[in-house]
């Protein structure tokens, strides 16, 4: 017999307070809203992606491990010294040479803790904790990457911050032309109460297009937002959109994304 509502256990999820910012994707503002936010373009294939990795001024093997994994995921990704100049600087200098996105891997004591991702020309920003990190290298019997632009999911971004952060993330990529279904490849940001989890898989197809099964890529890891801020990078007077603060986790049933 199928559980009634009143019969299905309760879980941190279920139990969610309601937010009066969740919206559906058959929402019309939403609609309205993503067809002319920072990514509308991205979305539409234009401009093309472009992305400028770099790391934090002292950046060990930690951070390169990281962003070796990240130049093999993100297409159109290059990797520059940071040297001794500001992410203010950097994204100027970005977004005159026609990048859509910086990158900022920060470690400490040879842990990773935090990723800065500057939407070019104009914003926004966002600022992660970055942490779980596990390479590709390390993905028990992981599938190799193939040369195709990967598709982009995004999961369980129910509010109107958690979808502008998900456009945001997702603008990272370019949108996949048609391609060969024997090599394709889905990346996955997956949000799950605030935390949101990577993934990235390949398609393997046993005999046809119509049967496939999922085959792990990698890398993992694991980003939870601090701060979202309007407009390029400003360390002294940006405006924040949203700003984590220390009283917001003490609800377990109080969710942002």
């Amino acid at each position: 017999p199928e559980l009634t509502p009143t019969q299905l256990p309760k879980t941190i999820d279920n139990t969610r307070a309601p937010d009066p910012t969740a919206v559906s994707s058959e929402d019309e503002e939403l609609a309205e809203t993503v067809t002319h936010d920072e990514f509308a373009g991205i979305s539409a294939g234009d401009p093309d992606t472009k992305v400028l990795i770099t790391t934090g001024k002292r950046a060990g093997e930690t951070s390169f491990d990281f962003i070796r994994d990240l130049l093999m995921v993100i297409p159109h990704s290059i990797y520059y010294k940071r040297g001794k100049y500001p992410i203010s600087s950097i994204s100027t200098y970005a977004s005159n040479r026609g990048f859509t996105a910086v990158l900022v891997v920060k470690e400490d004591n040879k842990k990773l803790t935090s990723l800065t991702h500057v939407h070019l020309p104009s914003g926004p920003t966002a600022f992660y904790r970055l942490t779980s990190f596990k390479p590709h290298s390390r993905i028990p019997h992981h599938a190799s990457r193939t040369l195709q632009i990967p598709e982009v999911l995004l999961a369980r971004f129910s509010t109107a911050l958690g979808r502008r952060v998900g456009r945001m993330l997702g603008s990272l990529f370019p949108p996949p032309p048609a391609q060969d279904p024997m090599g394709r490849q889905a990346v996955t940001f997956h949000n799950q109460r605030d935390f949101v989890f990577f993934r990235m898989h390949r398609y393997v197809f046993r005999e046809t297009a119509d049967a496939a099964r999922l085959q792990e890529i990698g890398p993992r890891f694991t980003l939870k937002l601090k701060w979202l801020q309007k407009g390029a990078f400003d360390a002294t007077g940006g405006e924040y959109e949203w700003l984590y603060q220390n009283d917001m986790g003490k609800s377990r049933k109080k969710f942002y994304l």
